[in-house]
């Protein structure tokens, strides 16, 4: 078993150890479905509420995100606030292949999250006889999109907490990098400012569950790919500050 290997063996491990991780990656899913239970709820048929849309019924992906984000910065950051890191980090010199591990847990989870969340809120409309359109290939990009992005969200909060390594310092960077900067971008009164938004971690990542056509310039894939590089930008400066620091 190479390194890397043992290391997401380890960090599984540790995840499945804590009661509170199972519970917190289930709250994810639970907002994912019970957001799309009331919206399925709401609406009537002869009123004046509408059915929602494919990408509608996904609402709750948006709130799931802040619950996995904190989850992977609790992963990270609590090796320092513990003082296990010290343990982790002689058991594997080389540091990166924990940082390897922790990655493959939280991105697993937030796919298995996002995934099984979208496709039982499609599972929901369907059983209740609601009507999103013929759209297969829609639908199908929408429920994997929905664990591609909240797996990639929550790798990329687990950068930004190995970088920042305090618990509180780390969470508030991430919440206002990937959601207080793209909102207070977009109140800038100058064209180019707001354009930049676009180009923001979850703006983009965002786009791979929005309707077809909604996203001209980048498209779904365009954005997403946008994500995985600042994910990947993240994870750089990650396993630099790994590397550069003490336990």
């Amino acid at each position: 078993m190479t390194a890397v290997a043992r290391a997401v063996h380890a960090e599984w491990l540790k995840f499945c150890s804590l009661p509170s991780n199972l519970v917190t990656a289930s709250a994810a899913f639970a907002l994912i479905i019970g957001l799309a239970a009331m919206l399925l709820s709401a609406q009537d048929g002869d009123g004046p509420v509408p059915a929602p849309t494919a990408t509608e019924l996904l609402a709750g992906v948006a709130w799931a995100q802040f619950v996995l984000a904190v989850l992977a910065v609790v992963l990270i950051c609590s090796e320092w606030a513990s003082g296990t890191s010290r343990v982790t980090f002689l058991a594997v010199p080389n540091r990166w292949p924990v940082l390897a591990g922790k990655v493959a847990v939280v991105g697993a989870v937030g796919l298995a999250a996002g995934a099984a969340g979208g496709g039982t809120a499609f599972a929901l409309a369907s059983a209740t006889g609601t009507d999103l359109g013929d759209q297969p290939a829609l639908a199908v990009r929408l429920v994997a999109g929905a664990g591609l992005y909240l797996g990639a969200i929550a790798v990329l909060a687990l950068g930004i907490g190995a970088i920042v390594r305090d618990l509180a310092g780390s969470i508030l960077a991430v919440v206002v990098f990937l959601w207080v900067t793209p909102f207070a971008t977009t109140m800038v009164p100058v064209p180019e400012v707001r354009e930049l938004a676009l180009y923001l971690p979850t703006s983009a990542g965002l786009l791979l569950l929005a309707p077809d056509g909604a996203a001209a310039e980048l498209g779904p894939w365009g954005g997403y790919a946008v994500l995985l590089a600042w994910t990947a930008a993240a994870l750089a400066g990650a396993v630099v500050a790994l590397r550069a620091r003490d336990v």
